[in-house]
């Protein structure tokens, strides 16, 4: 690629780590991405504190799922189960770390997760997590964690979900911006590994929508990809999630610093979108 384009440097990767599916789906990215960049990864395992003291009150009950009998939360008991959880989430990390030839490490932390992890990504350039839960309405929705990632952490970050293929064409959200440009950058390195770019134009009128089609593909000239252009209009905003849906896409990259988007629209993407989303910063 050119050299002179301002290439976003990822060295170390950190990921969350919990046993859920999301953060698996995390972890499987990670690997990929830190294979394919020839950076470090980090496994970060954080022993929930708010846990621990909850096994400390009297009242506090946990339903077993396999007999659905209630039983008195244990302190020695959810240490034993945070125990297991780090050992199976350092073994998995191990097992693909080393399938893919990847630099890894792992630690155990103990407070508030959000807090930890946030902290933890400072040492980092590209923090990786699990993206939703499941509301009872249904709607996709981060879970609190990768919330507060993104509204807090300034590096870039990658939110996962299970069951979404990253070989799948890489969808970029492009306006013109300087940190669309630099958004089109990873988009285009990361789609070496299926040769296929997509990129929604979000532009006032068909002219600049053309004109950025015109820069996109000068730059990109030299790179061996096929790419496939959608041109978007302010008023297509309300429906940009559904577009997106039907596009096929595997991985989003969308530019979170300085944005033409709405920033409603950007929070509905990040929000209600069930596919992984790559935020750069």
């Amino acid at each position: 690629m050119n050299e002179k384009r301002n290439r976003l440097i990822i060295q170390r990767i950190l990921v969350a780590l919990d046993g859920s599916p999301h953060s698996q789906s995390a972890l499987e990215a990670a690997v990929n991405l830190a294979g394919l960049l020839n950076a470090e990864l980090i496994g970060v395992f954080v022993e929930d504190i708010n846990l621990l003291r909850l096994a400390q009150l009297p009242f506090a009950h946990e339903i077993q799922a396999h007999t659905a009998v209630s039983e008195k939360l244990n302190m020695d008991r959810m240490k034993r189960q945070l125990r297991l959880q780090a050992q199976q989430a350092e073994e998995n990390l191990a097992q693909l770390a080393q399938q893919h030839t990847v630099s890894y490490s792992f630690r155990i932390m103990r407070g508030p997760v959000s807090a930890e992890l946030l902290a933890a990504a400072l040492e980092a350039d590209l923090l990786a997590l699990g993206r939703i839960s499941r509301s009872v309405s249904r709607k996709t929705r981060l879970g609190s964690t990768a919330r507060t990632a993104v509204n807090q952490t300034t590096h870039p970050v990658l939110l996962m979900s299970p069951n979404v293929a990253l070989d799948r064409p890489i969808l970029l959200v492009y306006d013109g911006s300087a940190g669309a440009n630099k958004a089109l950058d990873v988009a285009a390195y990361l789609a070496q590994g299926n040769g296929r770019l997509q990129v929604l134009l979000w532009a006032d009128n068909k002219q600049q929508a053309t004109d950025y089609q015109h820069a996109i593909t000068q730059t990109l000239q030299t790179e061996n990809l096929k790419l496939e252009f959608r041109y978007l209009t302010p008023a297509d905003s309300a429906n940009l999630a559904y577009i997106m849906k039907l596009s096929g896409m595997g991985l989003m990259v969308l530019n979170d610093t300085d944005s033409r988007l709405p920033a409603a629209t950007i929070h509905t993407l990040v929000e209600e979108l069930d596919h992984p989303v790559l935020l750069v910063r």
